[in-house]
């Protein structure tokens, strides 16, 4: 609907390029709908194309339905897919994805642009995902390609989907791995102008070392317009943009094609699952963090039984919509958002510390006064980072320092030991060693689950019908 409704807004010029910054394919039930029925051709490359997108570049979430999806839907695509950072091993789809675009307007203004994604792919997704991908170092191909375009070109363009590893108010490091380089790639090399994602910041009319930056917020919430002058010589250009809110009841004629289709989707998700014996509300993210949540008691019971592991831990997207009584496909995939699959991996007592040290990071305590840490706050809102456990007992003291602030941690009654080892289950996302967590990814796999935590919850539900969720508190928190 996001998109939809910025097709209203869009008049299409040979003097305007259109263009979307990745993370296209996933992200909603609709998405979610038309992967996993392999809807042909793509609807939202089909809108993509009724408004008339000029280049793509990709991101993370889009290759999370493996390769036949991503390829078909690029194949649908009018617009050229730019991404300088990954080519496909498969020698029959290598032209599929270009790297760079010499773009001349009509008014003959010659635009270099060059696609880039997160080298951090490689870190979170499936194996089985990339299998036909080779996705390389995100710096290192931004120098190769500048070198090849930027003779030829009046205005360099970077399209990248990764964020900013600084804050860009007080300029503090806050990122320091390579999945967020935008900083970098404004300080090293000529852009005149960087399209950022991934961290769904709204940024608009700024600059870092002389480059102007924008960045759209998610879901087509917002659309990004930058203006371009030049003189004559186009020896001096003036960049300016703004972030515009579609009208989301201002939808182009063009929408009743996808009226069948939204139909269907709506009955898929209001298919009925079964009964709990109680509403699963969700509160504000630090009430639960604070005093826990019985959804994230039941997402670990069905992750525990689905993988017989000593331990579970989970967590809990930045919105999410909380299940009633009477569960349909629609509460559950709006409360587990992601297509995460399940992995066991042994782990140490000393591990296990080191993951409850990390989630406890999330407290700022202040004069008695407990606030969400900007640790987990910035460059981008990442609630997703606190996980809760099952299977253990443990408490976190917030007047004691940072790093040091778990006191138990107790395991069937018994304090855990450092050299012990346990069997966790986690999502595939945190297995990765992401989000703080870079012991996890070290650890053994014991097992690799490949069914997605929706279908997963999905079966449980089926299964026994009736669902009695897990009351038992796992966790305090003192803070007063």
């Amino acid at each position: 609907m996001g998109l939809l409704a910025i097709g209203s807004m869009i008049t299409k010029d040979p003097n305007t390029l259109i263009i979307d910054g990745g993370d296209t394919i996933q992200g909603s039930p609709f998405s979610s709908y038309v992967a996993e029925n392999a809807i042909s051709p793509n609807p939202i490359a089909g809108i993509m194309n009724h408004i008339g997108y000029d280049y793509i570049t990709l991101g993370n979430h889009d290759f999370n339905y493996g390769y036949e999806t991503l390829t078909a839907y690029l194949k649908d695509l009018n617009a050229a897919p730019l991404c300088g950072n990954v080519t496909i091993k498969k020698s029959s789809q290598k032209d599929l994805i270009h790297s760079t675009a010499l773009h001349k307007t009509a008014n003959g203004l010659k635009v270099g642009i060059i696609g880039l994604t997160t080298d951090f792919i490689n870190v979170w997704e499936q194996k089985a995902n990339l299998k036909h991908f080779h996705i390389s170092d995100t710096f290192a191909a931004a120098k190769k390609l500048i070198g090849q375009i930027q003779e030829d070109a009046d205005i360099l363009v970077g399209i990248y989907h990764g964020g900013f590893e600084k804050d860009l108010e007080s300029g503090q490091r806050v990122s320091f791995t390579s999945e967020n380089i935008a900083c970098k790639l404004c300080e090293s090399f000529p852009f005149d102008l960087i399209l950022t994602g991934h961290q769904h910041l709204p940024i608009c009319n700024q600059t870092i070392a002389g480059t102007h930056i924008v960045q759209t917020p998610m879901n087509g919430t917002r659309l990004a317009k930058i203006c371009i002058s030049y003189d004559e010589e186009i020896s001096q250009t003036h960049i300016e943009s703004q972030l515009l809110v579609p009208d989301g009841l201002k939808l182009p004629s063009y929408s009743q094609d996808y009226d069948f289709l939204q139909r269907k989707v709506q009955d898929w998700l209001d298919v009925f699952i079964g009964h709990l014996d109680t509403d699963l509300v969700p509160q504000d993210h630090l009430s639960m963090a604070l005093t826990g949540s019985p959804i994230t008691n039941f997402l670990n019971q069905v992750q525990l039984e689905a993988s017989g592991a000593d331990i579970s831990c989970t967590s809990l997207a930045n919105k999410i919509m909380g299940l009633p009584k009477e569960v349909t496909l629609r509460h559950i995939v709006s409360t587990y958002i992601y297509p995460n699959t399940l992995v066991v991996k042994e782990v140490t007592g000393k591990n296990i510390k080191e993951a409850l040290e990390r989630s406890a990071q999330y407290f700022h305590l202040e004069e008695d006064l407990v606030t969400v840490s900007d640790r987990f706050m910035k460059p981008k809102v990442a609630h997703y980072n606190y996980d809760y456990y099952s299977g253990i007992d443990y408490r976190i003291n917030l007047y004691k320092p940072v790093g040091s602030r778990v006191e138990s941690i107790l395991f069937k009654g018994k304090p855990i030991k450092d050299s012990h080892t346990y069997s966790l289950a986690m999502n595939n996302y945190r297995s990765s060693g992401t989000g703080g967590y870079d012991f996890y990814k070290d650890c053994p796999v014991i097992k690799d689950i490949q069914m997605t935590t929706t279908d997963m919850v999905t079966a449980y539900i089926r299964k026994h019908k009736l669902v009695t969720v897990d009351p038992h508190k796992y966790f305090t928190v003192i803070s007063k």
